[in-house]
């Protein structure tokens, strides 16, 4: 079942702007958290191919009334995290968790609503290219149970040395990745 979260992205419009043009930005005056972070620790994330992570929210859940949802992004080279030397372009990853408003205890995000925000960041071109590693973020406790709700949603945009989408490559990445649409 979509989510229609037009009126909320309305009213985070300017915040979501900079949200993506720091994720596709090579300025690090385009990331506030560049600004903050150490010299040292900006350069261990440029030697591991990495980007400084980028933020947005928390906003408003529109299928939860008692949630907020926070975004984090970033772009990965994909010859360091595939562990595939010589492999060229990055890889964008997003992920979403939700909090209670007033206890600030993590809770499972809504998996339509995810994907509806994904779309407003990615944009619909990009879409079919997105895949999802669904919720990942918890604490396990021996073979598959968990101790707590796995609550924190994955997506991942594999982008060419051309900064083209593209299909998913052969990875490691530990986890399966499912197209977010039918159209990938």
């Amino acid at each position: 079942m979509p989510v229609d979260i037009r009126t909320v992205l309305r009213k985070h419009e300017g915040e979501l702007r900079r949200f993506r043009r720091g994720l596709f930005s090579t300025d690090p005056a385009d990331s506030e958290l560049a600004s903050a972070l150490p010299s040292s620790v900006l350069e261990r994330y440029r030697a591991g191919g990495l980007a400084v992570p980028h933020s947005f929210g928390p906003v408003r859940s529109v299928t939860d009334r008692f949630a907020t949802l926070s975004f984090v992004g970033d772009i990965s080279d994909q010859a360091a995290l595939l562990e595939q030397p010589g492999r060229e372009g990055s890889l964008l990853t997003l992920s979403v968790a939700a909090k209670h408003k007033q206890l600030g205890t993590r809770q499972p995000v809504n998996p339509a609503e995810a994907r509806a925000w994904v779309e407003a960041i990615v944009g619909p071109e990009w879409l079919p290219h997105v895949y999802s590693a669904g919720a990942l973020t918890g604490v396990t406790r021996g073979g598959s149970s968990t101790s707590k709700p796995l609550t924190t949603q994955f997506f991942y945009l594999f982008l060419g040395a051309d900064g083209v989408p593209h299909a998913e490559p052969e990875h490691h990445l530990g986890v399966q990745l499912t197209p977010l649409t039918d159209a990938a």
